[in-house]
């Protein structure tokens, strides 16, 4: 951002312009997208996360995360969460490599293992319910491949949309 903002005043782009024109981008899908504001939570799909490398972006751009974390892991992924793990409540374990996540953030995060997505949102509101916090992030952002669950990244963000904006309705 800073470089487009430097970029646009060489082009002699005026300032009221180039803020009209950031306020009005909309991202890709499935890339840190937050698509629901309900209350006190936002709902971010960053489906696209397939390696920690890249959620670790979602996870220091946001505070009071209930972070949903699975998938196929990429060969010899590690996690570093000291620089993030300040920001995450809690953590969902969902997919059929459960136990290669569970090695890389036991004793490091609370977690829950909750397999599917249906039962991560449940689980999550349940939890939200009991900690009482304000400006609450539900991260899906899940440092893996989909493909153990899903056709592909979009199909699991899309599932996850729906999901959401289902229980927000049930639960919220």
């Amino acid at each position: 951002m800073s470089f487009a903002h430097t970029f646009s005043r060489l082009l002699k782009i005026s300032e009221k312009s180039f803020i009209t024109a950031v306020n009005s981008f909309i991202g890709l899908s499935h890339r840190y997208e937050i698509f629901l504001k309900k209350k006190n939570i936002v709902f971010i799909n960053d489906s696209k996360a397939t390696s920690f490398q890249s959620s670790r972006y979602a996870l220091s751009s946001s505070r009071n995360v209930y972070w949903i974390l699975g998938g196929l892991p990429k060969k010899n992924d590690k996690f570093f969460l000291s620089k993030v793990k300040k920001n995450i409540i809690k953590c969902y374990l969902v997919g059929k490599n459960i136990k290669f996540f569970q090695k890389q953030i036991k004793s490091k995060i609370n977690f829950s293992i909750t397999k599917n997505l249906k039962k991560t949102l449940i689980q999550i509101f349940k939890d939200i319910k009991l900690n009482k916090l304000k400006n609450i992030t539900i991260l899906l952002s899940p440092a893996a491949a989909s493909y153990d669950q899903f056709l592909n990244f979009e199909k699991r963000g899309d599932e996850f949309k729906k999901l959401s904006k289902f229980y927000a309705r049930k639960f919220i």
